[in-house]
């Protein structure tokens, strides 16, 4: 499975990451063939900006999408949307994380960094099993 990552910038957005109610994203970039993999979807806010994981998904469905600064809207199934977002700036690889994907700057965009993979799929897990 491929794990990609998509950043919310509320500024940019018009609304707070909390305000996400579904498992879904906005993307320009082409997402075919995409289904089955992992989205995670990172919230930035304040300056200096802190992280937060927002949610996870599998990608279920790609549709047209309904805002016309985007392409496409992706769906997802066996997610999770996380209520507190827990920050992860502290995180020993999120600096690395950051830098990897240009600040968010790439949108939706594939995650390489195995360390990150693995320390996001860490914080879910603490996050989620209370």
């Amino acid at each position: 499975m491929t794990d990609y990552v998509v950043y919310h910038k509320a500024e940019k957005m018009g609304y707070p990451a909390l305000d996400i109610d579904n498992l879904a994203i906005y993307t320009k970039k082409p997402t075919d063939g995409k289904n089955g993999s992992r989205i995670w979807l990172i919230a930035g806010e304040g300056s200096p900006r802190k992280y937060y994981l927002r949610a996870t998904f599998l990608i279920g469905n790609v549709e047209p999408s309904d805002k016309p600064e985007f392409i496409s809207r992706v769906t997802g199934t066996d997610g999770q949307l996380l209520d507190p977002m827990p920050q992860l700036n502290s995180e020993a690889w999120c600096s690395e994380f950051v830098e990897e994907q240009g600040r968010f700057a790439f949108g939706f965009n594939k995650i390489k960094n195995h360390e990150a993979k693995e320390g996001l799929r860490k914080v879910l897990l603490s996050n989620t099993l209370r």
